[in-house]
């Protein structure tokens, strides 16, 4: 047997069609017909991580009609293929983060909020050394918000968090504040009052169409369909299939990370900083560090 540092999981980004996308047939004969398998070998030669890709031949539309009971062997034979290699979790393609929030399973899986965070702080650190910020703009729902907040309020600049639901910080803002004495503000994506010396941190969807007017403002994308971020890993994820963007790139990595760092359970207050030190130890920050910003 292989020898793995992670497995990685996905479906197809289309839906099957005809007889296969009948619920009818789907829930007697999808764990045999199309039960999850490893598809693809995955080799970070230099930072000397190797995994696979672990594939379930399904789009999400086909996975939402199945029964509990069809998702839950299909679960298990996943979880299976993770025993096999003897991993203790596995990452999972963000985009499908929906679809396994709304039903709790065993199987321990990663969807890299932890490893975003991370590099969110270490690339606002290169910024901030290399460009003459005044203040932060942290836009769309953050990634363990708290820990990266905690993390750059060490520069003393101004820090906005904004979204289109700025209600659902409201509590976090609080807290932080009276916690924390962490004086964060709150309110709804105004991108017109972004300018000179701002930098600004996109977590949003989309955020490519977010208009930023002055030349002066300084942008970072984090958001899933994010990519340019390390050409050379995301080169890596297009000669094995995968999509080569960070809602791939992250979960690989923080599952690649968390075992660098001995965590097990991949909750605690201490992980954001963690993951800095044991990818400072690597040298996995280098890939997105030498791409410039």
């Amino acid at each position: 047997m292989l020898e793995l540092d992670f497995a990685f999981f996905n479906m197809r980004d289309s839906n099957r069609q005809g007889l296969a996308n009948r619920k009818s047939f789907l829930d007697r004969l999808a764990p045999v017909l199309f039960s999850p398998r490893v598809k693809q070998l995955i080799h970070f030669g230099k930072l000397g991580f190797k995994g696979c890709n672990v594939l379930l031949p399904l789009g999400e539309g086909n996975w939402s009609i199945l029964n509990p009971h069809s998702r839950g062997r299909m679960i298990e034979k996943t979880e299976a293929i993770l025993n096999n290699y003897e991993l203790p979790r596995m990452g999972v393609d963000r985009r499908l983060k929906s679809l396994f929030l709304t039903q709790e399973y065993s199987l321990p899986i990663v969807f890299g909020d932890h490893f975003i965070s991370a590099l969110a702080a270490i690339l606002v650190e290169k910024t901030m050394a290399l460009q003459d910020i005044k203040k932060l703009i942290l836009v769309g729902d953050i990634p363990d918000m708290c820990p990266l907040l905690n993390n750059v309020s060490r520069y003393h600049i101004p820090i906005s968090v904004q979204n289109y639901h700025p209600v659902r910080n409201e509590i976090m803002v609080h807290r932080l504040l009276y916690e924390k004495g962490l004086a964060v503000s709150n309110s709804y994506v105004n991108p017109h009052n972004w300018g000179r010396g701002d930098l600004i941190v996109s977590f949003e969807p989309g955020s490519r169409s977010l208009a930023i007017a002055s030349p002066e403002v300084f942008g970072i994308r984090l958001d899933d369909d994010s990519s340019g971020l390390a050409p050379e890993l995301e080169q890596v994820l297009a000669e094995a299939g995968l999509n080569p963007k960070i809602n791939t790139l992250a979960p690989i990595l923080e599952t690649c990370l968390l075992a660098q760092a001995g965590y097990l359970n991949p909750n605690g207050e201490d992980i954001h900083q963690a993951l800095i030190d044991a990818g400072d130890g690597i040298g996995i920050w280098e890939p997105f560090l030498d791409n410039g910003l």
